[in-house]
């Protein structure tokens, strides 16, 4: 696996941007080779706003499958850094979030080299309550991978079984986002008739060790292949 993250640490991605409102939202994309159009998934950070270091970690494995990934900079969109958990309860930073990636999805879909048919999105931590809010509210989607995530508080009544086949990922020993808000997930999509597959990772933290990077990629390839 050592061989494989020095690769990751290599890529060097295509950066632009695309508007949300008057906001002017960077985006950095790792596609496949080729004219395409390829399946595409959206890649929303965390509230470190590490927008390069999850796109190292996951597009040169996932392009692999054919599939381009797309990390927009959706702090942008607030002139953000790093979120609070002021900020992320405030109610008007996560809403604000919200808009933009909905506004990268719509820009995904202009985009030639993207099947507009074929998008997913996939989140890490507050990424994760962000991204399954997108699936929420759009059942266009062919899928939603959340990892250290859950589900925003209020979101629960908008479920209905028309949302994306949805992946939770979570380690066991979250101390960030406890594993209860993975179970919470689980419970709220499949009580509405919601397709959900549940990984918990034993002995793993908010932020998945080295070691547990193959597995966690395996599942997302796999859920990937069937559903994307």
């Amino acid at each position: 696996m050592s061989g494989a993250v020095a690769r990751v640490r290599r890529i060097s991605p295509e950066v632009d941007a695309f508007l949300s409102g008057e906001q002017r939202i960077r985006i950095e994309r790792h596609e496949p080779p080729g004219a395409g159009p390829h399946p595409a998934l959206l890649l929303a950070h965390g509230s470190g706003g590490a927008v390069s270091y999850w796109l190292n970690r996951f597009a040169p494995q996932l392009t692999a499958f054919g599939v381009g990934v797309h990390a927009p900079h959706y702090f942008d969109k607030t002139g953000t850094a790093r979120a609070t958990a002021e900020m992320i309860l405030d109610g008007q930073h996560f809403p604000a979030w919200l808009r933009a990636l909905e506004d990268a999805v719509a820009d995904l879909r202009a985009r030639p080299s993207v099947d507009a048919r074929r998008i997913g999105v996939l989140g890490i931590s507050l990424g994760g309550y962000l991204v399954v809010a997108l699936g929420i509210g759009d059942p266009t989607l062919r899928l939603v991978i959340e990892l250290s995530g859950g589900i925003p508080p209020g979101w629960e009544v908008r479920v209905t079984a028309a949302m994306a086949p949805t992946l939770v990922l979570h380690g066991a020993e979250d101390t960030i986002v406890p594993v209860s808000e993975a179970h919470k997930l689980q419970r709220i999509l499949t009580g509405c008739g919601a397709r959900c597959q549940t990984e918990i990772f034993p002995r793993e933290n908010h932020w998945f060790s080295p070691q547990a990077v193959p597995k966690l990629l395996m599942t997302c390839g796999a859920f990937l292949a069937r559903y994307l």
